[in-house]
């Protein structure tokens, strides 16, 4: 491990085997294995936080004030090493922060990961948003779908996105999707709140696994095209109704390619 100003850095990326993560941090790490998968768990002692950085090519970026990394591993898929990801961070300090620092803090890391090379990730079954439609599109309909990481949402805008509300990304071969956790106690704009940053990374193939559910993981490659294929119609209907209402479309939007599994 390198000290950092005192800080502990750790390095992290997707397809390592999770016994050689072990290895790496084997006086931090804690190891469960159930029956299909085993997780690999960091985690720093308050008020002791880490350094840790996503090794990804040309994308790869850092996030401070970490709190937790745990990486996971398929029993099924030994050849895809750990497949999932997840880092949790802080940004608040020991009295709490404002909610518009918070909102500044938040933007400032999703710009960060904007310019790693990062691109906006739209579920393909969603239509096609950006800026202030997007934000609209998920308070009003669908909490699920993705903000655009490039608008910077009002103060009153921010204290009205939900915890759990997500960024998502995408960058050769790798999903990424941020969020934040506003505890619900400390919710009054004019006092202080406390915020947890999560980040959630999953290599091409667990992302896919995620379109045909959990209890069909086993033949997720038969299943896959006939899940992807019923998405088209649900984006282009959407969309023309949106169009009828005059909301602008971002026709230059392009999915991700999908591999050939």
């Amino acid at each position: 491990a390198v000290k950092l100003f005192g800080l502990l850095r750790r390095c992290i990326h997707l397809g390592e085997q999770g016994e050689a993560f072990a290895k790496r941090y084997p006086s931090q790490i804690n190891i469960d294995r159930q029956h299909s998968v085993s997780s690999y768990t960091i985690d720093w002692n308050a008020p002791q936080k880490g350094i840790v950085t996503f090794e990804h090519g040309k994308h790869t970026f850092t996030v401070g004030n970490a709190l937790v990394i745990m990486g996971t591993q398929e029993l099924a898929y030994p050849e895809e090493g750990m497949s999932e990801l997840s880092i949790t961070t802080g940004i608040t300090g020991p009295n709490g922060i404002a909610h518009d620092e918070a909102r500044q803090q938040m933007f400032a890391i999703l710009q960060k990961i904007l310019q790693a090379g990062w691109q906006i990730f739209i579920d393909r079954g969603d239509p096609r948003l950006r800026g202030k439609d997007a934000f609209n599109y998920v308070m009003t309909t669908s909490h699920y779908s993705t903000l655009d990481a490039s608008y910077l949402p009002t103060f009153e805008e921010w204290m009205q996105i939900e915890s759990r509300t997500t960024w998502k990304f995408y960058a050769d071969h790798v999903y990424l999707e941020v969020n934040f956790t506003r505890e619900h106690t400390l919710t009054d704009p004019t006092k202080p709140g406390a915020y947890l940053i999560g980040f959630n990374l999953k290599n091409e193939a667990e992302h896919f696994r995620g379109y045909v559910g959990p209890d069909n993981r086993k033949c997720w490659k038969e299943l896959l095209p006939a899940e992807l294929a019923k998405l088209i119609p649900m984006r282009a209907e959407t969309e023309a109704k949106m169009r009828a209402k005059g909301i602008q479309i971002d026709e230059t939007y392009q999915d991700p390619p999908v591999p050939a599994f």
